[in-house]
């Protein structure tokens, strides 16, 4: 292939990939929306099937740095143990959830039903996203016994030194399980719909897979409005000065709280913690899971 072809690929997956992943999205969220009533999400395997082949195709074939990429040790001794133990702790979370609702008679009201469908999706997006910065946020630069336990509880997803597909699985079972009340609990008690929070997952889901992607994908001024590939991939640098925008889904709290970092068509020099030498590596997973348990200092 010709150099003036290659550049014309990468030029059309940089600035192409992410509108239509997000377009699939939208369209796969209509045509759910149109199903009989109780029959929400029942094309989901197959669309989360799609996005994921078609997006670790890519990954595969045109990874930003060779040195990110996903290899048999990274996946086998690291991500599919985090899987398999996130897949454990998201059914426990899912079942005590239901026990809670049924046992305790929680009933939701329906408070987003007033709202146009968008208006009431941009509010299930930005309302838990606020309660998951702060937490987050205090995961980075808290101090305290508060602050270093929080760090703890998140360190396992900052000992990578990549940034890929399946490497958005790594992270501690107690953190995702915070992770699962913030944006879950609060907008069940709020009353948004059952529309409402699909389509808010959805949008959750692609940025959650987004934001890790090693793939060269630009997004121009939409940094400004969600939490992408460019910004989250600066969150993992080991530099603390560009390692900000702790956001989970939207920019708008990283702005208006003074942390949000963008370096447009710059990547991070290095990635994962600053002193490595001081935790255990990724790859120890049982050491990384007792960390929460002991008493660590912030490097």
């Amino acid at each position: 292939m010709r150099t003036s072809d290659v550049n014309k690929l990468n030029r059309m997956l940089s600035y192409g990939l992410y509108p239509l992943l997000f377009m699939v999205m939208a369209g796969y969220a209509w045509i759910e929306l149109h199903q009989p009533p109780g029959q929400l999400g029942r094309y989901y395997p197959y669309y989360l099937m799609g996005v994921l082949g078609v997006m670790l195709l890519v990954e595969v074939l045109h990874p930003l740095r060779t040195q990110w990429r996903m290899t048999y040790s990274s996946f086998f001794r690291r991500d599919l143990p985090f899987l398999m133990a996130g897949a454990v702790t998201l059914g426990l979370s899912n079942y005590l959830a239901g026990v809670a609702i049924v046992h305790f008679g929680l009933m939701r009201g329906e408070s987003s039903a007033g709202l146009p469908l968008l208006p009431a999706v941009i509010l299930a997006l930005a309302i838990p996203d606020l309660l998951w910065y702060w937490l987050h946020r205090i995961s980075h630069e808290g101090r305290g016994r508060f602050g270093q336990w929080c760090w703890s509880m998140h360190l396992a997803h900052h000992l990578p030194q990549q940034v890929y597909l399946f490497m958005h699985a790594v992270a501690h079972p107690i953190n995702a399980i915070m992770v699962r009340i913030i944006m879950t609990v609060p907008l069940f008690f709020l009353g948004f719909s059952t529309e409402v929070l699909f389509v808010a997952n959805l949008i959750v889901g692609l940025q959650g897979l987004v934001s890790h992607f090693n793939v060269d994908i630009r997004v121009g001024w939409f940094n400004y409005v969600l939490i992408g590939t460019e910004l989250h991939r600066y969150h993992h640098s080991s530099d603390p000065v560009e390692a900000k925008n702790y956001g989970a889904v939207v920019s708008v709290w990283d702005l208006l709280f003074g942390t949000f970092y963008y370096r447009p068509q710059q990547v991070p020099n290095q990635l994962g913690v600053t002193n490595p030498a001081a935790y255990p590596t990724d790859r120890q997973f049982l050491r990384v899971l007792l960390l929460p348990f002991k008493r660590l200092k912030r490097e």
